[in-house]
């Protein structure tokens, strides 16, 4: 049996398809898993959130909040990565784009259905998102702004598999834009509300697009190896230095991130401040 999804795999980087049975497998054992997923997420709205899933008015976030921006943290940081390559022109990265590409739109929309499930009522969110906005929200900026995203990588991704690679790049940079938008804008519904002092911090927007790259460089490399891994396909020399450019950049987004956790913790102990301190001591 042919490879299910050849046709939306990027051709860039000299490797040569074979059939798969175990590729193939994979992609079935991810779609019945996805399958599974969104059943127990219809039957959710059935049963009730608080059963479901232990949340009530008092506490209104739960595990999905956290898968949620798992993906949403992955997909902004594809989008950043492949950016670097077919984007601003950095030839090292751009064997990566097309692929990072298609990942970050499968990711953003699994983050859609997360959130979709977390919500008890996700059609009006969708419906009173446009008919009664509400600008001073940022939780309403978050939906629109990915939104766009969204939008944005679809219109790239159907230009790169024409190989309209100029056109790509201009709906690539609107895709950074609305992603860096909508990023940030996720680290500021956490980093402006002070009801945790843990997460509180001006600084979280950033530490948020830090992390979104890291994701991003971790994905591509990990599913780029499970790709060649089970298709038996031989990486060419372009896309192993590719992938050595990803791992150099994670290495130092991983850097910078250790230096953010370092001076938040020495923040959280020094002068015992309330909130953060017992955090710290849990």
């Amino acid at each position: 049996m042919n490879n299910i999804i050849a046709k939306v795999l990027p051709q860039e980087g000299g490797y040569a398809g074979t059939k798969s049975g175990a590729y193939n497998a994979a992609i079935a054992l991810s779609g019945l898993l996805a399958v599974v997923g969104i059943a127990f997420g219809i039957h959710a709205f059935f049963i009730g959130h608080d059963q479901a899933y232990g949340v009530t008015r008092d506490v209104p976030w739960g595990l999905l909040i956290a898968t949620y921006v798992f993906f949403v943290v992955t997909s902004t940081g594809l989008c950043l990565v492949s950016s670097i390559g077919h984007v601003f022109g950095v030839e090292s990265f751009k064997p990566i784009a097309k692929r990072s590409v298609f990942l970050a739109i499968i990711t953003i929309i699994s983050g859609f259905l997360v959130i979709a499930f977390e919500i008890e009522n996700p059609w009006r969110m969708a419906i009173y998102n446009v008919i009664s906005p509400n600008p001073t929200s940022n939780i309403w900026w978050m939906g629109t702004l990915y939104g766009a995203y969204l939008f944005f990588m679809l219109i790239e991704f159907a230009l790169l598999q024409m190989g309209k690679h100029k056109q790509a790049g201009y709906l690539g940079l609107l895709g950074v834009i609305a992603g860096v938008a909508a990023h940030s804008n996720l680290g500021a519904v956490f980093g402006l509300l002070n009801g945790r002092e843990f997460w509180h911090g001006p600084y979280m927007p950033i530490y948020f697009i830090a992390s979104a790259m890291l994701s991003g460089c971790s994905a591509i490399i990990l599913f780029s190896w499970i790709g060649y891994k089970t298709n038996g396909w031989k990486m060419s020399p372009a896309y192993k230095q590719s992938l050595t450019s990803v791992a150099k950049l994670g290495a130092l987004l991983m850097a910078i991130l250790l230096f953010f956790e370092t001076w938040k913790v020495l923040s959280g102990i020094a002068g015992q401040p309330p909130g953060k301190y017992a955090a710290m001591m849990a």
